[in-house]
């Protein structure tokens, strides 16, 4: 039998190293390009990108050298959770693309009071009971608009004083947000049924009210959606019009105003509205809240019924009084939060109640019972106290 042996190759000498990169000294073209890319996926990203060196600095564009209203600068994937830090002025802030939390200290807030987060990311903050400002929380470029008191009627002056013990319902401005067509900042006040607009420089607001409906409102697709007496609304602008509402879906349905509500809901690009109402269900004809479901289809302006929100894993959406945030369950871990489920929060100290689109079932309303571990401490708490003021 013969055996033929395998000749073993010994090196006595390492092989070469690979050249080492000095990624520092790229130029400024193959590092533009390269910042250019992280800047189109998210902001943070490219603030990390921007801190690494000063060459890295020095091809890429400074964000408060830029508009306020820029949209490539806006934290949009990142909402802005509620709970208190040791930290004075610190806040978290939380992806909904990936689920990493980082902390920001914001001390805009000091001398500043929130009003409503807009679908941008932005702050909507007023100074002093009367400048209105848009506040960047993660490059800190404050956009200075028109005064309250120019879209505040004279007379109704009086409710922007320290003594309103009412001020954040009444001037509450969820449903702000920038338009797209212009940059046009659309500020919502949908408690007192009015909307103005304004670019930054001018002087004052334009001021357009609408019939009473609910106090939902979205910026959606860069358009401002409300629900009226005559159904969901959309405005319209143009440059030889007045700002307008306009019909943008019939509603069906009969909506209360002592006992209904109407939640509007991004949900993933995909505008639905949400009608929450009591129903007599059981042999003893017990009355439980209910919601159903429908998916805005604009070009037919019709409602669609829906029994899922859709998403490879499956989305669920948290519902506050005034506002809505949908994630999908691919991003946070396996088990934390279910599918085709509406959390509804009513305020701070509250647990977020539940309830299942697809067969109707749900949990009722608990206050939180005393812990050592401080509230909030679940996934649920965090993002339910997301959409509350």
């Amino acid at each position: 039998m013969l055996l033929q042996s395998q000749e073993v190759l010994c090196y006595d000498i390492a092989p070469p190293a690979a050249p080492r990169r000095d990624w520092a000294n790229l130029t400024d073209g193959p590092a533009g390009l390269i910042a250019e890319r992280v800047l189109a996926y998210d902001v943070v990203d490219y603030i990390r990108f921007r801190a690494v060196c000063c060459p890295w600095r020095r091809c890429s564009s400074e964000p408060c050298s830029r508009s306020g209203l820029d949209r490539r600068f806006h934290p949009w994937r990142w909402i802005m959770l509620r709970e208190k830090l040791a930290v004075l002025d610190r806040h978290r802030f939380l992806s909904t693309s990936t689920g990493e939390c980082i902390q920001v200290d914001i001390p805009e807030l000091r001398d500043h009071e929130l009003l409503a987060v807009t679908p941008e990311g932005l702050l909507v903050l007023v100074h002093d009971r009367k400048h209105i400002r848009l506040l960047n929380p993660l490059t800190h470029q404050l956009t200075k608009l028109p005064p309250l008191t120019t879209l505040i009627p004279p007379e109704n002056h009086n409710k922007l004083s320290r003594g309103n013990s009412q001020f954040y319902i009444d001037f509450g401005a969820w449903g702000s947000g920038i338009a797209n067509e212009d940059s046009t900042v659309v500020l919502s006040f949908s408690r007192r049924l009015m909307i103005g607009m304004a670019k930054p420089g001018d002087d004052h607001w334009t001021l357009l009210k609408y019939q009473c409906g609910t106090p939902e409102a979205l910026m959606f697709a860069g358009r401002f959606y409300c629900v009226s007496v005559d159904g969901l609304m959309v405005l319209e602008t143009g440059v030889d019009q007045p700002p307008r509402l306009e019909l943008a879906a019939e509603m069906h349905m009969r909506v209360s105003s002592y006992s209904d509500d109407v939640h509007l809901v991004n949900n993933c690009a995909e505008l639905m509205l949400v009608h929450s109402l009591c129903r007599r269900l059981g042999a003893q004809g017990e009355l439980v809240r209910c919601y159903d479901a429908y998916r805005v289809d604009l070009d037919t302006k019709t409602l669609l019924p829906a029994k899922s929100l859709g998403g490879g894993a499956g989305r669920a959406v948290f519902m506050g009084t005034y506002c809505s945030l949908s994630v999908s369950l691919d991003v946070f871990p396996y088990g934390s939060i279910c599918a085709d489920t509406f959390y509804l929060s009513s305020g701070v100290g509250v647990e977020a109640t539940s309830y299942h689109l697809a067969d109707g079932s749900g949990e009722g309303i608990r206050k939180y019972k005393s812990s050592l571990v401080a509230r909030p401490h679940t996934l649920v708490d965090c993002l339910s106290s997301s959409v509350t003021l």
